[in-house]
C-alpha cells in the first residue's frame, strides 16, 4: 500500500505529465526557447567536457538541437542506459551519427560506444519545487546517479508551471544544482 507522499507523488506525476503532453507546440516552441537561453548562460563559462542528457520521452523538453549547438562548440555527449532497476544511469558517448536501438521504455540508447562520466548532466522534470528537488518519472534512477562519488554538475529543465510548493523530498531524493525554466534560474 502506498504512504501518504507516495499517493500524492503519482498524482502530481500524473496530473503534471497531463498537462505536459497537452501544451500547446506554439507555447512549447517559445517557452523551450527562452528556456535554453537561460541554460546557455550556465553551460558557456564551463569548460567543455561530457554534457549528459535525455532522449525526450512522454512530452518532456526536446533538448536536442541544444546539445547539437554544444558539440559544435566542443561538447561530448552522452545519452543514459538503464542497467537494472535499482542501479545508477550508465551514460554511453553519443552523436549526430551514432547507432541507436530502442531498449526499455522504448528509449534510444547508443549501441556499440564508449561509457563515460558526464561532468554535466540536464535532467528532465516533471515538477521541481523552490528547494531544488525534482519530481521525476519515479523509478529513482537519476538520484541514485547523482549519489555517487564522482556526481556531475545537475541541472533540471522544465517549465514554470512545474513548480510546487514541495514535492516532499525523502532521504533517496537528491536536489539539483540548478533548476532552468524558461522564466527562471534556481541554484
Amino acid at each position: 500500500m502506498k504512504t501518504s507522499w507516495q499517493k500524492w507523488r503519482s498524482e502530481q506525476r500524473f496530473s503534471l505529465t497531463e498537462k505536459r503532453l497537452g501544451f500547446a507546440n506554439e507555447l512549447r516552441l517559445l517557452h523551450q526557447a527562452a528556456l535554453f537561453k537561460n541554460l546557455q548562460s550556465i553551460i558557456a563559462p564551463l569548460p567543455k567536457g561530457t554534457i549528459g542528457f535525455y532522449w525526450p520521452i512522454r512530452g518532456e523538453i526536446d533538448c536536442r538541437d541544444f546539445i547539437f549547438g554544444l558539440i559544435k562548440q566542443g561538447w561530448d555527449a552522452a545519452l543514459p542506459k538503464i542497467i537494472d532497476a535499482d542501479k545508477a544511469l550508465e551514460f554511453r558517448q553519443w552523436g549526430p551519427d551514432s547507432f541507436m536501438q530502442a531498449e526499455i521504455w522504448d528509449i534510444p540508447v547508443p549501441q556499440n560506444t564508449l561509457i563515460v562520466q558526464p561532468d554535466v548532466l540536464i535532467i528532465p522534470l516533471v515538477g521541481f519545487d523552490i528547494d531544488l528537488y525534482r519530481l521525476g518519472n519515479g523509478g529513482g534512477f537519476y538520484d541514485r546517479s547523482l549519489a555517487t562519488p564522482t556526481k556531475p554538475l545537475s541541472i533540471g529543465i522544465g517549465y514554470q508551471w512545474m513548480q510546487l510548493p514541495s514535492i516532499h523530498p525523502q532521504p533517496h531524493d537528491v536536489p539539483m544544482d540548478y533548476i532552468v525554466t524558461e522564466k527562471n534560474i534556481y541554484c
